[in-house]
């Protein structure tokens, strides 16, 4: 009986080079183990936290501030999950809250290439 493989070109392609591979491999002596060698991946940059507080300061505002990291040259607020502003000072004045809302925020450090390196936690306030 005479098996017809019904696949892609590529599949086919494919499956033609693992053959070859297999059979390079038993014409070889088979058995050898291949070991292949990938270097370590990059190490994880150490991120810094940042100390968040809410603070009241008008009828519909909220002011926000967060400890300094000497590594960041830039941060990003971050309002229920939306970008707010970006800044390089370490507070900033929301006044586009209203009565009776609830607002969480967040803010992340940037050093000057752009890369992450430090966050703080989410801290929430209601307005009323």
């Amino acid at each position: 009986m005479k098996t017809r493989l019904l696949a892609f070109p590529m599949r086919r392609a494919a499956a033609a080079v693992v053959i070859a591979m297999v059979a390079g491999i038993s014409a070889c002596g088979g058995g050898a183990d291949v070991v292949v060698v990938a270097p370590p991946p990059p190490p994880s940059p150490i991120i810094a936290h940042l100390d968040i507080a809410l603070t009241r300061v008008g009828p519909e505002a909220v002011q926000v501030d967060w400890s300094d990291d000497p590594e960041a040259a830039s941060f990003v607020v971050r309002r229920n999950g939306l970008t707010l502003a970006q800044v390089d000072a370490i507070s900033l004045i929301d006044a586009s809250v209203q009565f009776d809302g609830y607002y969480c925020y967040d803010v992340a450090g940037y050093d000057s290439v752009g890369e992450l390196v430090s966050v703080s936690d989410t801290a929430c306030i209601t307005i009323f």
